[in-house]
């Protein structure tokens, strides 16, 4: 009898065990019998998994705004860089490589790039006015100069380009530049992607004469270690032959 019994009970045994086994086949993920409760996308990761899984980290707002002043010759009044943050001047005494800029600390913003395969040349006149400062290297100081450095071309799309640091904190940057004949276009863009790219093309000289204008760019990016890059190009050139179109680069300062 105790035989009987027992091969009873493991007979019981494995069939219930069979009936569980059938029975959990036939659940689907995600249906209201998932033990899991709810949809595999739902359901928590165990033991880590990919880190590219895991949910993306929001990438703090920044700002990012350009505005040009009205066109003129010259920029109203002589402009004294020093006491500025950091600061620049580009072409000094009809010097294409002259790269000036505050002494005692690391320069923030860059030398600039060349865009284009356009003639460099020095510009050095043609404004009233010009930039000082007193705190300099490798000059280090400098009474109304002028300097400036331009390209003179008869295409689009040629200029120049530089960069400077950006973090969160709020900063200004002001770009001193000159446009004869063209419509120049200023492109400012945060390396993180932050703020959006911003574009302005205001400064607009349609005919074969100079001008200048000021571009005041507020930035602040998402985070630290990230660059503010300044493109400015000609986007239309009004003259094509004779004394072509040209993009002038003096300073800029950080604010």
């Amino acid at each position: 009898m105790v035989e009987v019994r027992t091969v009873l009970v493991v007979a019981m045994a494995a069939a219930l065990t069979g009936a569980c086994t059938l029975a959990t086949d036939h659940v689907d993920p995600g249906s209201p019998d998932d033990p899991a409760g709810g949809s595999a996308a739902d359901a928590a990761p165990v033991g880590g998994g990919d880190p590219a899984d895991a949910a993306p980290v929001a990438t703090a707002t920044g700002l990012l705004t350009v505005a040009a002043s009205t066109p003129q010759v010259g920029f109203g009044e002589p402009i004294e860089l020093s006491g500025d943050a950091d600061w620049v001047h580009w072409g000094l005494d009809g010097d294409v490589a002259a790269y000036n800029h505050r002494a005692g600390i690391t320069p923030s913003i860059s030398n600039y790039v060349q865009l284009g395969d356009s003639a460099l040349l020095q510009t050095n006149c043609c404004i009233d006015t010009g930039f000082s400062w007193n705190d300099g290297t490798p000059s280090a100081t400098a009474t109304n100069a002028i300097g400036g450095v331009y390209i003179d071309t008869a295409q689009t799309g040629d200029g120049f380009q530089f960069s400077v640091p950006a973090d969160s904190t709020q900063r200004t940057l002001l770009v001193y530049a000159g446009n004869w004949c063209v419509r120049e276009k200023l492109q400012a863009t945060l390396s993180d992607g932050s703020a959006p790219a911003v574009v302005d093309t205001s400064f607009d000289v349609p005919t074969a004469k100079l001008a200048n204008a000021i571009y005041t760019i507020t930035f602040q990016a998402g985070a630290a270690g990230q660059t503010l890059d300044v493109a400015l190009t000609i986007v239309d050139n009004h003259c094509t032959t004779g004394d072509v179109g040209e993009v002038h680069l003096f300073a800029a300062a950080v604010r």
